[in-house]
Order: C-alpha cells, then structure tokens, then sequence
C-alpha cells in the first residue's frame, strides 16, 4: 500500500495515486496467488496424470514453475524498491506482463490439455478453469488491464478447443464457458469500479484533511464537502448492489443446477468448490456494503421487544452443522430473557460473534448464553479458541484486522465481522467487553437493557416443518426482467422436478400460464422490475388471479431498509441475490407446507 499522502511540495494527482494502489494491492496479493497458482497446477497435474502424455504434463508444469519463480523475483524487487505512486507505472507494466504470461500459460492448458472424446476429462477440465478464472476475480479485478488480460486468455482457447470437438456434450461445456467468462468479465468490471472508487474516497478524504490543516477557516465548508461524498458512496454501493449481486446470483443457479446433472465423482468436487466460492463471495460482498451503509448512517435501529429463546433457537440450527464438521461442542443455553434492541441488528451481531468464535477454535468448543445483571441482559459468547493477546484487544476491531491469517486467506473473510459488531453495538447503545488471553479462549459480552414479552403476541402461526423433497407436479411461475436469471431458476427447479412458467413480466406469465392451462403453486419474483414495477405489483397481480393465498416470495439485489419493510408490510418473505440453492429449496417448502396447513379465506 502506498503513502497516500504526497511528500511535501509536490502535488501527486489523485487519479495517479488511485492507480498506484490499484497496482500496489496487486503485488500484495503476489504471494497468495503464487502459492495458489502453484497448488492448482499441481492439482491439475494428478487430475491429468493418466490421461495425458507425462511429458506433455511436466513440460507445462515447469513453464508455470518458471513463471511463478519469476514472480517470486518481481515482488521482492518491488518489496526492496518501495516505490512512490510517481514511480508505480513501470512496475505496472511489469505486473501485466506477468498476466500476459499467466494467461498464455493456462490458455495452453485449456487448448493442449484437453482429452478428446472424454466428456468426463472435458466437463472436469472445464469447471477447473472456471473456478480458476472466479478465484482471481477477488485477487486480479483491482487492476484491470491485467485482469481483462488473464480471463479470456485462460477461457477462449477452452471454448475455441470445445467448438473444436463438436460433441453435443463438448458444445455444451463450451456454452457454459462462454456464460462464465461473460459472468466474471461483468463481475470484475463492476467490482473494479467499487474499489476504484473506494480509493478515490480514501484519497479524497486524505486531501480534505490536509486542506483542513493549512486552512481552518474552511473547516465547515470542507466538513459539507466530505457529507456530500459520503452520501454519493452511500447512493453508489446502493446502486452497485443490485448490479454485482445479479451475475453473482445467475452463476450460482447455473453451478448449482449442473452439480444435479453431473455424476463423475471428480467433476462434482470442483462443481461443489464454484458453489462454495460463489457463497463466500457473497458473505465477502455484504461485509464491505455493510460497513459503508454503517459508516454512512444508512441504517437505522429499530428497537424493541426481542426473544433471545427465538433468536438462540435458530442460531443453534444455522451453526450445529459447522460446528460438528469441525468437531466442536456448540453449547446454546436455553433462555427465557427478553430485551430492548433492534432484532435485525442484534442477530447480526451474534451471528458475527458466533463466526468469529467458530473460525478460530480449533478443539473444545463455543458456548452462547444470556443472563441477567442489575436489572440488564449480558449476552455472552465464548470460546476455546487460539485467543487474543492484550496488546490486540483495541487493534481487532479495526478494519482488514486478522490476527491469525497472515497469509490473508479470503475463506477467513476480510477481517470486517468485529469491526461491524462493534459499529452496530454503538449504534445499539450496547456496551461491548472483550475478555481475552493468547492461547486462553476468548469471551465477547455485550450488555442490553433488559424488557419483557409483548402483551399480544402472534404465536400461533403454525410452521409444520416440510422436509425437501421432490417437487415433481409443482408448478412455479418466476418473473425477472434479466433473461439469465429466468433461464438460471428454470434449470434449477426444473432439476428439481418442477415445471417453472418464467418471463420478465406479470402481464407475460399471466399470458403463459393461460396458455399452458396450468396453476402455480408458487411465485418467485424479482423486486425491481421494468418500467417502474415491483415485485410487490407483480405479485398481487398473480394473486388477482389465482387467489390471495398464493405463496410467494421476493428476490432482491438491493439491502434498502426501505424494501425489506415493504416485503415485511405485505407479508412476503425476501431473499438476498445471490440466493444460495439450498436456502431456497428450503423456503420453497417451507411456504408450500404453509399454504397446505393454513385455510383458505378467499
């Protein structure tokens, strides 16, 4: 990272410090992709050992071996320069032409690599370059020109090799091809943009502060100023949202439906690694909106009455799995304790705790409780983890802060979860304590004001649990005004045994669904629509017509407050693109089982 300030008298432009960190983030990352480039290569060596010549294998293994030396070389050499962001674009240059290399390298593998009249070998090799090019959409997309480089040099010589081929399976595999490498162009450009635009702000901010130093007279005029650029911020992760959540969204449905139609035990594994990345992307994703929604004053609390017996309920049933996969004890005290607090936001922050303390306990276990104190609630959460040394107690709540993952692993996150517990206790008015020791566990409280449990309250809605199953005969009528969206849930319900009725309008599926003579038993519906329409307006257009008790349920891109409310006002259950399969086949059940065990009242 460089200095972003200017030494004295000189006047650096932001545009060119902009791109100087753009291309320093790059070299940080150079140790994390040379050890992943090289494990993959590696990988992809046994993948292939008995079906490619050894000698064609070794040939290209040591050409990456050679090339990953080089970038050892090349980020010492930036390491020891320390050069200024006047300095930077040489480096720049040297950096791009690694890529070039890069590319060229794993172009070779795709073209050279692939096994003729061998569908298993093609699709494996195949979603192994996939996975690639998404993996280096978080490391590469900083510095564009590399990355806009790197992807179609990995993935147009594997299409052209496919056409080549002219199987109806090599056909489709390169059909897929093309989809992903479209999907992780647009996801980079867009994702470029953010941090682009990030370090604009950082240096903006930087420039105000100097500005404020040498003028004090100006220091109401500049505080107007950083408001104004902090509310664009705000306007533009809003923006941003909707637009990097929908290809991510598209190639989770489309990883997840092939994973159905794949039965080769290899190619499964690499299906269920893109599905997974495609999970920790979208976790990643959150964080950094979450932090500048927070920082921004996007989010209000809402206080009121809150179960922690309901809120320890589901933590318990989200965590149990992780926790045993790991060979933890997750201890989840029963309580009867209600408080005062904003629900949304005090999961949030358990939730956050919960991870944390899971992620960094390795034997023994982790144990949530609520307890009474003076008249307060302390909601604890320890554990048996690595702990924290003192002199770390202040420093891991700042930002990127991650004590014990110095090789900057992105599957541990961003190192954002403590920093937005502790945003969010502040906006809560809810103490925070840390009590921890290195190689002694770790203890997080924090403490609410106790309350009781409303006067009225609805607990009778009944929730018959449904297991997921076959949703043969079921018919599902989905509107999204994106076309790959659409195509995207029809593979995965259609995988599923339902018959899905999509198009980018009510007015449309209304139009299909008479023409099929069929009834949808569910509605899955995109909130923002075309020409100003809503999901809510398209829903109760289907419920116009097959009645007021059609399930449905909102799929959104946005984190408004304003459209989770609106979601909530008319009862409807909302989801997050990207939608994670698993979660959604559950909640379709969950609302089909719900229609069957509620009485019709129209």
């Amino acid at each position: 990272m460089i200095d972003p300030k200017p030494l004295p008298g000189t006047h650096v432009p932001r545009a060119l410090r902009v791109r100087a960190e753009q291309i320093a983030t790059v070299y940080n990352h150079s140790p994390t992709t040379t050890i992943g480039s090289l494990a993959a290569g590696v990988s992809l060596l046994f993948m292939l050992w008995g079906a490619i010549d050894h000698r064609l294998l070794l040939a290209w293994f040591a050409a990456l071996a050679l090339h990953q030396a080089f970038r050892v070389y090349d980020y010492l050499s930036w390491r020891k320069a320390r050069p200024t962001a006047e300095q930077m674009q040489p480096w720049g240059t040297r950096y791009w032409l690694a890529t070039l290399s890069a590319g060229l390298i794993w172009g070779a593998a795709s073209w050279f690599l692939l096994v003729p009249d061998s569908p298993p070998q093609q699709v494996g090799l195949a979603m192994f370059m996939i996975a690639i090019s998404g993996v280096s959409i978080g490391g590469l997309s900083a510095f564009w020109p590399g990355f806009i480089t790197l992807i179609p040099l990995m993935l147009v010589p594997l299409l052209l090799r496919l056409l080549v081929e002219g199987t109806s399976t090599s056909s489709w595999l390169a059909a897929a091809v093309g989809i992903a490498m479209a999907v992780a162009l647009a996801f980079g450009r867009t994702l470029h943009r953010v941090i682009a635009e990030s370090f604009d702000q950082r240096f903006e901010n930087v420039d105000l502060v100097e500005e404020l130093s040498r003028q004090k007279s100006i220091a109401e005029q500049a505080r107007s100023q950083a408001e104004a650029a902090n509310r664009a911020k705000t306007k533009f992760f809003a923006a941003a949202s909707h637009d990097l959540r929908q290809p991510l969204h598209a190639l989770g449905l489309f990883a997840s439906a092939l994973s159905d139609k794949i039965r080769e035990p290899d190619v499964l594994n690499v299906v269920h690694s893109i599905n997974s990345s495609v999970g920790a992307l979208e976790g990643l994703f959150n964080e950094l909106l979450d932090i500048s929604k927070i920082d921004a004053g996007a989010i209000q609390a809402v206080p009121q009455p809150v179960s922690l017996g309901k809120l320890f309920d589901r933590l318990r049933m989200d965590f149990e799995p992780e926790a045993h996969d790991k060979e933890l004890r997750l201890s989840v005290r029963r309580t009867d304790l209600w408080v005062r607090s904003d629900p949304i936001l005090l999961e949030r922050i358990v939730r956050n705790l919960l991870t944390n303390a899971l992620r960094y306990t390795r034997r023994g276990g982790v144990l949530v409780a609520a307890r009474r104190r003076a008249g307060k609630v302390s909601i604890e959460v320890w554990d048996s983890g690595i702990g924290i040394p003192a002199e770390q107690h202040e420093h891991v709540f700042d930002e990127f802060v991650q004590l014990a993952n110095p090789e900057r692993s992105s599957k541990k996150g961003l190192g954002l979860g403590l920093s937005i517990v502790r945003r969010l206790c502040t906006l809560l008015d809810h103490p925070l304590e840390l009590r921890s020791a290195a190689g002694r566990g770790t203890l997080f409280r924090l403490v609410a004001a106790a309350d009781t449990a409303p006067p009225v309250e609805i607990r009778n809605r009944r929730a018959t649990e449904r297991a997921p199953g076959s949703l043969d005969g079921i018919v599902i009528a989905v509107i999204d005004d994106e076309e790959a969206i659409v195509e995207g849930m029809r593979v995965l319900l259609s995988g599923w045994g339902a018959h899905v009725v999509g198009g980018a309008s009510a007015e449309l599926v209304l139009q299909e669904l008479a023409a099929e003579e069929v009834t949808p038993a569910l509605a899955i519906v995109d909130f923002r629509l075309q020409n100003h329409v809503t999901g809510v307006d398209a829903i109760a257009d289907l419920r116009a017509r097959y009645g007021s008790d059609l399930p449905a349920i909102l799929v959104t891109g946005s984190t408004a407050p304003e459209n989770i409310e609106e979601a909530r006002q008319h009862d409807l259950h909302l989801l997050l693109k990207p939608v994670m399969p698993a979660k959604l086949r559950t909640l379709i059940n969950f609302k089909l089982q719900q229609r069957l065990s509620v009485p019709r009242t129209d």
